[in-house]
């Protein structure tokens, strides 16, 4: 319906912005009492439509789905559709349109109300897809709360067992398990770990063998492939699960292949909605294996090393290490540094080498911040920051279940408290920090200014003595300061 010349829409009598309303990415439509009544270019092509198919279409009638930070995904809220007919101005709804045959598409939605106009009152909404942002922020959040879990888990089962869980509970997925292969004959697979509707698996065989019996999980497991299934009600091959699958809300499947101390297992995560599982979410969900791997592997070291001081140090530094090219080394550095400062202070034998293998260990927790990350150049987010500064309390979770306790402990948690009190996690100020804590400190901030970072190259010693020389008193122990600048000037070599 074209509207007539006598009452055109605000948005439309608005003719000096029709240029930029009609080529910006931003969507802008004029609503009354929920009927869009105009639009530009921009908001047809988010939606993947016509501009005329919008005119006069009444959104209360659409599936848009609200989201914020207390509600999951897929949460639909009527107050989306409220918005777009009262006169209060809202800001930053996100809500979730599906497409047919595609994934759900976000919008960030802002509401501005026009006064009345020819005797008509409306809302101009404007939508920005957010997608992206969405999809990152909650793998970022997923990704914090998989790898806090496995990181404090007593054995591989209960770090698996974390998998699952956090996948529903903060993934939002209906229903995750993990599945091993077996020596079965008939291939048959062994369900070890679920989560979330896991009635669904109750009297479920699974299968890796060929035939109607194997499913995404078999496949998977068999040709060692990510196998997806985006509207298991159309897919004929899952026609015996049919009935199941309704009863417990599964709309779409993906199916991760994965090992286990060389074991080979499938992850596999099923969604009550369709067409969930696009190329960046399986993606997403790959990485996050890969990096649930490496956590993993370091729960299997601490167990299988429990008993062994100096292979724990040495596995758990590798561990954490290998994830990060810029920071390969460092732990190492820091503890030989921090040895040769203990000892100049005049601390006996045995406390110089505990300090040095609590050093050797000080960024243990570093092993749940995620890798792009650790290897941004730029300023960091307050998400992304408050993932960097949690390593500290992991570390020292981790730490704590193992054999590795007291300086320990204390270091990994303490070596960025400083004495001012600005420092994190716990704000210590002065003698509250440990003296081990305040050497590492010293040691891990020589040591990271002098060798080369992705945001900057490395500084000098000279340079790096007189920032920690500025700091004296403020941030650092002015003896250990001066116990670290008489090592340096006695030949200690901080490494290449």
């Amino acid at each position: 319906m074209t509207l007539s010349e006598e009452w055109s829409s605000p948005l439309r009598s608005l003719r000096y912005l029709d240029a930029f309303l009609n080529s910006t990415v931003i969507g802008f439509a004029y609503f009354e009492d929920g009927i869009v009544r105009d639009c530009n270019d921009a908001i047809a092509r988010l939606l993947h439509t016509q501009k005329d198919r919008l005119i006069d279409l009444d959104i209360s009638s659409e599936k848009l789905n609200h989201v914020n930070d207390e509600t999951p995904f897929y949460y639909e809220n009527p107050e989306v559709v409220a918005a777009m007919d009262v006169t209060t101005a809202y800001r930053d709804l996100v809500v979730g349109v599906n497409f047919t045959g595609a994934p759900r598409r976000w919008f960030s939605v802002d509401t501005f109300p026009v006064p009345e106009f020819a005797a008509r009152r409306g809302v101009i909404a404007s939508f920005s897809d957010v997608t992206r942002d969405i999809h990152r922020e909650r793998m970022l959040r997923l990704f914090y709360e998989v790898s806090s879990a496995i990181a404090v888990a007593e054995g591989v089962d209960e770090a698996l067992t974390g998998l699952v869980e956090r996948l529903c509970d903060v993934g939002g997925y209906r229903v995750a398990w993990i599945s091993f292969e077996t020596s079965e004959p008939d291939g048959r697979l062994e369900v070890a770990n679920r989560a979330g509707a896991v009635g669904y698996l109750d009297g479920l065989d699974l299968t890796q063998g060929p035939g109607a019996s194997c499913g995404p999980t078999g496949r998977a497991l068999r040709e060692q492939s990510v196998q997806v299934v985006q509207h298991v009600a159309r897919d004929e091959g899952l026609a015996p699960w049919h009935e199941r699958a309704k009863t417990f809300g599964i709309d779409s499947i993906v199916a991760l292949p994965f090992s286990v101390a060389d074991r080979r297992a499938v992850v596999s995560v099923a969604d009550h909605d369709i067409y969930v599982f696009d190329d960046e979410t399986i993606l997403e969900l790959r990485g996050l294996l890969a990096e649930v791997e490496l956590l993993v592997a370091r729960v299997q070291a601490v167990t299988d090393l429990r008993g062994s001081l100096e292979g724990t140090v040495a596995a758990m530094t590798r561990i954490t290490e290998i994830r990060d090219p810029y920071t390969a080394g460092h732990q190492t550095r820091v503890s030989s540094l921090s040895r040769a400062i203990a000892a100049w202070l005049g601390l006996d034998d045995d406390e110089v080498e505990v300090i040095a293998k609590s050093a050797a260990l000080h960024d243990l927790g570093k092993i749940v911040v995620p890798a792009e990350i650790l290897g941004r150049p730029g300023k960091l987010n307050a998400l992304e920051m408050e993932a960097v500064q949690r390593h500290c309390i992991v570390g020292a979770e981790v730490l704590e279940q193992s054999s590795l306790s007291g300086v320990f402990v204390d270091v990994a948690r303490h070596h960025h408290e400083r004495l001012d009190g600005s420092g994190y996690p716990d704000g210590l100020i002065g003698d509250e920090i440990s003296l081990a804590a305040r050497i590492v400190a010293v040691a891990d901030v020589l040591e990271a200014m002098t060798h080369h970072r992705p945001h900057r190259p490395g500084y000098s010693i000279d340079e790096a003595l007189a920032e920690l020389v500025s700091g004296v008193g403020v941030r650092y122990d002015g003896s250990v300061v001066e116990a670290c600048g008489a090592v340096l000037a006695a030949g200690f070599d901080v490494g290449p």
